[in-house]
């Protein structure tokens, strides 16, 4: 019970180091993906959000800022194309759940990337792995929430932990 709150409580913390950062101090490579089945469309949807500067050093772009090369063609294609190779999603027997690439967007120092699949017919487990900018930075964090059946459990992935993550949300 004690290491469940202090794992809770860490990555409360971590979260809200996430959502505090401010800009001008952006010493840490951090993302946050949400996971959450869309009531209106029926739709899985997953939502990638990091540093758009980071993103776009990794694909190799430094020369437009974010808002501008996610607006062409090339720039939402080779993002997707990066995402969907690093983000992996299977259920709880580790089949992979293919995933299609909806778009990406600039918001201020942040992008945003977005991914559709078909809502699953269990939720009991899933395994996540997230490397998304973890091999372009070695200290790169990424939590994944994941919001089924109004239960929310989180995935942790950064240094020294890149293994794949096992989410229960068995009772």
């Amino acid at each position: 019970m004690r290491k469940l709150r202090l794992r809770t409580w860490m990555t409360a913390l971590a979260g809200m180091l996430l959502l505090a950062a401010p800009a001008s101090a952006h010493r840490v490579h951090a993302g946050v993906t949400e996971i959450s089945v869309n009531p209106r469309t029926g739709e899985m949807e997953i939502i990638h959000r990091v540093y758009g500067h980071d993103l776009l050093e990794a694909v190799g772009e430094e020369t437009e800022p974010a808002e501008t090369w996610l607006q062409t063609e090339e720039g939402l294609e080779r993002v997707g194309a990066y995402a969907g190779t690093r983000f992996r999603m299977g259920d709880g027997d580790g089949n992979l759940i293919a995933l299609s690439y909806v778009g990406a967007e600039a918001d201020g120092e942040f992008a945003w990337v977005y991914f559709a699949a078909p809502a699953p017919e269990q939720t009991e487990a899933f395994i996540v792995d997230n490397d998304i900018l973890a091999d372009h930075f070695d200290d790169q964090v990424m939590m994944t929430n994941l919001r089924f059946n109004s239960l929310v459990r989180t995935a942790m992935q950064g240094p020294g932990r890149r293994a794949p993550v096992r989410v229960s949300f068995e009772r």
